[in-house]
């Protein structure tokens, strides 16, 4: 690759782009995570309500809701870092491209 800088240019191209996407799954992964928090919080919340006032059917609603939510962000979350671990591995076969091209 060191006898060919386009190659290797266009691999630091290829390089910075897996970086930013990276960079996009990791803002995905921490919008789901505020997203589980909050939808845990109001789990917390409507089941004290329940335990304090008791049950009633807007309840019981809210609170199916927010556990649809939390599993949501949950699934979320775990699809962010499968999509993460294969950008990662993709970025270490770039990084080893690019050290053997020096």
């Amino acid at each position: 690759m060191s006898d060919d800088p386009p190659i290797l240019i266009e691999v630091l191209k290829e390089r910075l782009a897996v970086v930013q996407e990276i960079s996009a799954v990791q803002s995905r992964n921490l919008l789901n995570l505020q997203l589980g928090g909050g939808a845990e919080f109001e789990i917390q919340e409507i089941e004290r309500e329940i335990a304090t006032t008791g049950a009633s059917h807007a309840l019981a609603e809210a609170l199916d809701e927010a556990r649809s939510r939390l599993k949501n962000a949950t699934a979320g979350m775990a699809a962010c870092d499968a999509q993460c671990a294969v950008l990662e591995r993709r970025l270490e076969d770039l990084d080893r491209r690019i050290a053997a091209g020096r």
